[in-house]
């Protein structure tokens, strides 16, 4: 292999190693974090040659091949910036449904489980309410954490569940409340990250995209309150 394609290899194989091993519980995720910071470094180092040095084609075209990685720190910083600064969200800031099984599951390396009142924020995720039954939601609702691969497990007022990224492989723990109201059924759910300040926005996207899904899946009877 030309001595050029080194470096672009690098910024490659660091982020999908530091996901790997990360995933695979090799290292702890903060050591994958590591590894693509390390590749960010090398792309940035190669985007700053590029003015500066005579390329063959083939050069320049392995040069830019190794920039594109740096793309990947710069759309997390992006999404960092627009989204709020929490961990935690919920469609009942104030009485948000408990983490039962989450409270069992994390350990002395993860974040412990907030206590009430959450942070609430402009955009905001709220309930979803609806005519049909709690006992329909609750199969509805297992069945479409199931199709997405989630584990669940039932709870008195709802379920739970533990939803792994498809990147690094985080673990996130989701409660889902259902209670019949007055004239329609009300559904809460919360979403919360066992690891980082940040969520990335990945909390509340996951509340709408569920909420949304699972309202379509009783009719779309009503509309999520998405606030």
């Amino acid at each position: 292999m030309p001595s050029y394609l080194w470096w672009p290899l690098l910024a490659w194989l660091l982020p999908l190693g530091g996901a790997v091993g990360s995933r695979t519980h090799l290292w702890p995720w903060w050591v994958g974090f590591a590894f693509c910071l390390g590749s960010a470094l090398i792309s940035l180092c190669l985007l700053l040659r590029l003015p500066w040095r005579r390329h063959s084609p083939a050069r320049l075209w392995a040069a830019f091949w190794g920039i594109v990685p740096l793309l990947l720190p710069l759309l997390f910083l992006l999404q960092a910036l627009r989204a709020p600064l929490t961990n935690d969200v919920s469609t009942d800031p104030l009485n948000p449904p408990p983490l039962q099984w989450a409270q069992q599951l994390r350990t002395a390396q993860d974040l412990p489980v907030n206590g009430a009142p959450l942070q609430a924020f402009a955009g905001n995720p709220g309930p979803l309410y609806t005519q049909a039954s709690p006992a329909e939601v609750l199969v509805e609702a297992e069945e479409l954490m199931s199709e997405l691969g989630w584990r669940t497990r039932e709870t008195p007022t709802g379920l739970d569940a533990v939803v792994t990224s498809s990147w690094f492989g985080f673990e996130d723990d989701v409660a889902l409340r259902v209670f019949q109201g007055p004239k329609e059924t009300r559904v809460d759910m919360r979403s919360a990250s066992r690891q980082g300040r940040s969520d990335l926005g990945v909390n509340r996207a996951r509340i709408q995209d569920f909420m949304i899904r699972l309202n379509e899946r009783l009719g779309q009877a009503y509309k999520p309150n998405l606030k």
